[in-house]
């Protein structure tokens, strides 16, 4: 019935929680349990309400007293004296200026302060005895305080992007640093101390104004990186030998007129000299860089290149673009490792501008054709091909002997001393010894020989599947049978398929028959 008659609520205060067994137990008999409401009613009036509700964003008598020396933490009790700092680094700031408090870390060990706008450095770096790196590049720096070259432990130091005019000579006072980056400053000269930094790996002078080397850098033993790229060197020091370690050397963008022969750096890896002035490769360079994997010389004078460049056997990158080259020697067909050659922007006239155009297989496959047919018109065979170019092949092995023989090593070793020596083929048959009238060996005895598998027929007992074995019976009685077969057989010829794949492959352990083919034209 709809009326404006109120509803009766009823309220139920559950005292006791138990496990009802069905929907009858849940309705409550009980009339104590029935609590009525409906004559109470909430709070409306605002005098109800917490006073404080309407100022609470206020602060009260006792937040008012409290100051900020009270709220700040005891000296003693700070992290920063409980845990010791190793490391701090304040890079990409506006800082002017490091208060000389900074002694007061004494177990600090890496200080990064690059990309800030300091003018100068305190003193008191140089008490961080345990200081090991410290970064700081880009900045407005010029010099560094001297107590800094007393740093027994530092071994990174990155001065990069700074305003250096030249390095302190007590910068040799660092015998334990190994990594030094100077690059992008004015620096115009080294300190003639700076040999003694015997531990260093990697030295960076890039876009500098470096004009001159000192003779004592070859002593640092260590290099090895080096990059000075973008100065105004002429020349390099005679005995750049002496850096044996010596990977990668960075050269571009100076004024060298000519490269040492770098006797002595046969771990140098890459050699950047691009954009420079140089005019000839020398020879001997060829022969004393065998690790040799990335020889860059484009932007120079050069106007031939040496036919000794096939002596650097592990070469992938050559790039003599923009030169004045005009032809290319066939001997580069014979690297057998290079996958990148640029030569465009020479007048190169022995090749069609199609060939070069098409990239570095195809070049070098046109060289290796020529040589193939100058040998031929000479009167020499394929084999003669690699010495028709005017080097020897046998100063691939270093130089020891000019006699005109080709190395155990070299591609085709094998045919070539196949011809010499005369073919003689490993097959005991005359029906395989007719055959074999070719220049190559293709004895294959189970397919080929009509006599051999007349004589071997049913006496080498190869079962074809389970089955086949229990049918002619146990393993064992197998294994009789094949006794009684060689003994009944004795002839020198029986299992001539094993022997003779045993000796087909025996010249992987004879080095004089081993043959090396070129992976190239395979």
């Amino acid at each position: 019935m709809c009326g404006p008659y109120p509803r009766r609520r009823r309220y139920y205060q559950i005292r006791e929680f138990q496990m009802a067994s069905s929907a009858d137990e849940l309705e409550s008999e009980d009339p104590d349990d029935e609590l009525e409401l409906d004559d109470s009613e909430p709070p409306t009036r605002a005098e109800d309400l917490p006073k404080r509700l309407y100022d609470i964003n206020e602060a009260d008598a006792d937040s008012k007293a409290v100051n900020l020396e009270q709220l700040t933490i005891k000296e003693e009790d700070a992290w920063w004296n409980q845990v010791p700092l190793n490391n701090l680094d304040l890079s990409s700031n506006t800082l002017t200026h490091i208060s000389p408090k900074i002694e007061n870390l004494q177990s600090l060990t890496v200080l990064t302060l690059h990309d800030n706008a300091l003018v100068e450095l305190p003193p008191e770096i140089g008490k961080l005895e345990k200081l090991v790196r410290l970064n700081v590049s880009h900045n407005k720096l010029s010099q560094l305080p001297r107590a800094m070259y007393s740093l027994p432990e530092l071994r990174h130091l990155n001065i990069s992007y700074n305003e250096f005019v030249e390095l302190n000579p007590d910068i040799s006072d660092l015998h334990m640093l190994e990594f030094l980056d100077g690059g992008h400053n004015n620096i115009q000269s080294l300190p003639g101390g700076i040999g003694f930094l015997v531990r260093l790996t990697a030295l960076l002078l890039p876009y500098n104004h470096i004009k001159e080397l000192p003779p004592d850098l070859v002593n640092m033993r260590s290099l090895q990186k080096i990059d000075l790229m973008h100065n105004d060197l002429t020349s390099l020091p005679e005995d750049m030998g002496l850096l044996r370690k010596l990977d990668c050397l960075y050269l571009q963008h100076n004024d060298i007129l000519e490269l040492p022969e770098f006797e002595g750096n046969e771990a140098l890896n890459e050699l950047h000299a691009s954009n420079n002035f140089i005019k000839i490769i020398p020879k001997a360079m060829c022969s004393n860089l065998p690790h040799l994997k990335i020889l860059d010389l484009r932007d120079n004078k050069i106007t031939e290149l040496p036919d000794e460049l096939c002596l650097l056997r592990n070469l992938n990158r050559l790039d003599v673009s923009n030169n004045t080259i005009s032809v290319l020697p066939v001997t580069l067909s014979s690297l057998a490792h290079l996958i990148s050659l640029q030569v465009e922007g020479n007048p190169i006239k022995t090749i069609r501008r199609d060939i070069l155009q098409c990239g570095t297989t195809r070049i070098l496959k046109t060289l290796h054709d020529r040589a193939v047919a100058k040998a031929k018109e000479e009167g020499g065979g394929v084999d003669d091909a690699s010495t028709s170019a005017g080097i020897s092949v046998t100063r691939l092995r270093g130089g020891q002997m000019d006699d005109g023989d080709i190395p155990g090593n070299f591609p085709d070793s094998f045919h070539h001393q196949q011809q010499q020596n005369g073919f003689q083929c490993p097959c005991s048959y005359p029906c395989q010894q007719q055959q074999m009238q070719q220049q190559f060996c293709v004895y294959e005895p189970l397919r080929n020989c009509q006599e051999y598998d007349r004589q071997t027929q049913g006496r080498i007992y190869e079962p074809e599947n389970y089955q086949q074995q229990h049918q002619n019976g146990s393993l064992r009685s197998l294994f009789v049978q094949q006794q009684q077969q060689r003994m009944e057989y004795p002839y020198p010829g029986y299992f001539m398929y094993q022997q003779q794949q045993q000796q087909q492959f025996s010249y992987e352990q004879d080095p004089s028959s081993r043959s090396a083919v070129h992976p190239r034209w395979v």
